[in-house]
């Protein structure tokens, strides 16, 4: 299972103590060059997470070996999308699975979210290629399709 709780950690001691974290809502990848190939491509993360009171904060973290991270503010929770607190593929993993389909090498854009829909059982990756095709990853069970253009 991924570090949930270092995230949920990492968030509730920016907050303050007095907040409870309920889970992760999305997590956006900011990619270097605009286009990446590997793990080492991610230099952070724009997170949204929700608090146990409902409320939803925003904040930028970066990937290790960078530091840097900005302060949490409250927005408004978004629609069609649920909050969780476990996943067990990491975003390397992801990358990997992604490398091993025939869809294209270079990616530009990636994120994770659970999509609140009732055919989807758990959170996914959603990664969109250079190549416009889009692959979606289950971030429990690893399975993986391709949608080309």
């Amino acid at each position: 299972m991924v570090g949930m709780n270092d995230l949920m950690a990492q968030g509730k001691e920016l907050m303050g103590k007095s907040v409870d974290m309920q889970g992760l809502m999305s997590q956006k990848a900011r990619i270097r060059h605009i286009a990446g190939q590997s793990a080492k491509d991610i230099l952070g993360w724009d997170y949204l997470v929700q608090s146990k009171d409902g409320t939803c904060y925003s904040y930028y973290a970066a990937q290790p070996p960078l530091i840097g991270m900005t302060q949490p503010v409250p927005v408004t929770c978004p629609l069609g999308i649920r909050s969780f607190d476990h996943y067990n593929k990491s975003f390397s993993d992801a990358i990997d699975i992604f490398h091993r389909m025939n869809c294209g090498d270079t990616f530009v854009a990636m994120a994770l979210y659970w999509p609140l829909t009732p055919e989807c059982k758990e959170p996914y990756w959603f990664i969109k290629t250079s190549l416009g095709s889009h692959v979606v990853i289950g971030a429990n069970s690893g399975e993986a399709k391709c949608s080309k253009p």
